[in-house]
C-alpha cells in the first residue's frame, strides 16, 4: 500500500512538470489549455499581482513581444509573442492567462510558424499549427521530420512556460 501511494504521488508530481504532451484540436483549431490550482490562502487579487510581475519581468522590453494587455478588472493577461523553435523557424503565439479564486487558467492559441527553410522564395513560408503539429499533420504529407521536430519544440516551450507559471503558486 505504501508503494502504491508513493507511485501515485510520484505520478502526480511528474504531471506538474509536463502539462502538455499532446496537441489538442478544438473545433478544428489547436488550443492548449491547462489549469493551475493556487494556494488556498492566496486570493485572486494577490494571485493576479504575482502573475503581472512575472509577465512584466519575462516579456517587457523583449523584441519577441508584439503586445501585452492587462485586464485588471477581469484578472486576464494576454501576451502576443514569438519564439524560435529551431534555427530556421519562429513560432508566433497568443498566451492568455486568467486568474480566479481557485487558480490560474493558461490558454495558448493562434499558433503559427514562420520558416525560412524553403530557399526558393525571398519571403518566409507561413504555416498554421493545424498544418504542422497535429497528429494528422505530422503523419500525413511530406516534411514529417520537420513537423515532428517543430511539434516537440512547441510542446517543450509550452511546458517551460507552464512550469514558470506553476512555480509562482507553489
Amino acid at each position: 500500500t505504501l508503494f502504491l501511494l508513493t507511485v501515485m504521488l510520484f505520478n502526480i508530481n511528474g504531471q506538474n512538470e509536463v502539462a502538455f504532451n499532446t496537441v489538442p484540436v478544438v473545433n478544428g483549431k489547436v488550443v492548449f489549455e491547462q489549469f493551475i490550482l493556487t494556494d488556498a490562502n492566496l486570493n485572486a487579487d494577490d494571485a493576479y499581482a504575482k502573475l503581472q510581475k512575472w509577465v512584466r519581468d519575462k516579456f517587457r522590453g523583449s523584441q519577441s513581444v508584439s503586445g501585452i494587455r492587462f485586464d485588471d478588472k477581469g484578472h486576464l493577461i494576454t501576451v502576443s509573442a514569438k519564439t524560435s523553435v529551431n534555427e530556421s523557424t519562429t513560432m508566433n503565439y497568443r498566451l492568455d492567462i486568467s486568474v480566479t479564486g481557485a487558480g490560474c487558467m493558461i490558454v495558448v492559441r493562434d499558433i503559427t510558424y514562420q520558416t525560412n527553410s524553403d530557399n526558393t522564395s525571398f519571403f518566409p513560408k507561413m504555416l498554421t499549427a493545424e498544418q504542422t503539429i497535429t497528429d494528422q499533420a505530422v503523419n500525413s504529407g511530406n516534411d514529417k521530420q520537420f513537423k515532428d521536430n517543430v511539434r516537440s519544440a512547441t510542446l517543450s516551450f509550452l511546458n517551460d512556460v507552464y512550469a514558470e507559471i506553476n512555480t509562482l503558486y507553489q
